[in-house]
């Protein structure tokens, strides 16, 4: 870290009122992490512990870092305004719909954690530039597919994070049985799913999805449960070059 952005952490922490001890375990580190970092004994924080640290304080990461408002994005201004629009309307639309469920149900405790994963899940991925890397703490949350192409009739799993919404319905972390799920939809709904996915990766912008209805069937119970949920759906790169959708969803 600059000296000069040590000096900003510093009087952010003591704006807040915070001591370096509480605050380090708040963000999940040992009480002497932040006074090492201000002193640099300690490596440099990672973007996650940065985004905690922000939460924590209540700025945004953007000015946590120094930089004001602005996002940390590739240097075309096309580029710059199109995403930037496109996080912007789906943040927006998620927090209404947060709003609305609240006022509708009081306290939902899932709709909270997937606010915040949503949140989070955005700030990555503008850090991280759409680069696959640096997602460790999220990865349980999310899906992995494979990009399709214009030919192909059906998307192809690649990961299952293990806490994703696939996982707990299916019961199982085998992408193979999130693909035989997808294989029980109509062809027009299956169609459908791969233009999402095609057109996501093809853009390059994040895409929030209306709610979905899907029907997962038990077969052995000769019975079937009906989910409804949202998708968040972001183009990925991992670093040796294959292209991926990470898609978060989460409960309508």
């Amino acid at each position: 870290m600059t000296s000069q952005l040590v000096k900003h952490w510093r009087a952010l922490i003591e704006a807040s009122g915070e001591g370096l001890g509480p605050l380090s375990k708040s963000i999940g580190k040992d009480s002497s992490y932040l006074s090492g970092v201000l002193a640099g004994r300690t490596k440099d924080p990672g973007v996650f512990t940065s985004m905690a640290l922000a939460t924590k304080l209540g700025v945004s990461f953007e000015f946590l870092m120094g930089r004001g408002d602005e996002l940390s994005l590739k240097p075309d201004p096309a580029y710059q305004q199109e995403v930037s629009k496109q996080a912007s309307r789906v943040l927006t639309d998620v927090m209404r719909v947060a709003r609305d469920r609240l006022h509708a149900a009081s306290q939902d405790p899932n709709l909270l954690e997937s606010k915040d994963i949503v949140s989070l899940l955005l700030r990555w991925w503008h850090q991280q530039d759409g680069k696959l890397v640096g997602h460790e703490q999220i990865q349980d949350h999310f899906d992995l597919i494979h990009t399709p192409s214009a030919e192909d009739s059906i998307v192809t799993p690649y990961e299952v994070g293990r806490q994703s919404l696939a996982a707990k319905k299916l019961g199982t972390t085998d992408p193979d049985a999130l693909r035989r799920l997808v294989e029980t939809f109509d062809k027009p709904s299956q169609q459908e799913l791969v233009r999402c996915y095609y057109e996501v990766a093809n853009k390059g912008t994040p895409t929030l999805s209306p709610p979905i209805s899907v029907r997962i069937p038990f077969p052995a119970e000769s019975a079937e449960i009906e989910v409804e949920y949202f998708r968040l759906q972001l183009p990925v790169e991992s670093p040796n070059g294959n292209r991926f959708v990470l898609s978060y969803c989460f409960p309508a």
